[in-house]
């Protein structure tokens, strides 16, 4: 398995990440939307992730999407 690192994503997406888009009943549209393509984009194939809880930045003026707000590092673990 392959590692990726982000150190930007933002805080309110880890559930969503983590549990699925649909299971995530506290998402808006935009938010919803922005989730979808980041995964569609970078993990077409699924994805392992873990959340470094421990590495978080409580303002990014430049999450890996979406608008600035806290984030966190999480390794995605991808097959090859």
């Amino acid at each position: 398995m392959k590692k990726i690192k982000y150190d930007n994503i933002p805080e309110w997406a880890i559930y969503a990440l983590e549990y699925g888009i649909s299971e995530d009943t506290s998402l808006d549209d935009e938010h919803r939307t922005l989730v979808s393509e980041f995964i569609k984009s970078n993990f077409p194939n699924g994805y392992i992730m873990e959340v470094m809880w421990n590495d978080h930045t409580e303002f990014d003026r430049y999450p890996a999407f979406g608008k600035p707000c806290g984030t966190y590092s999480v390794n995605f673990w991808i097959d090859n």
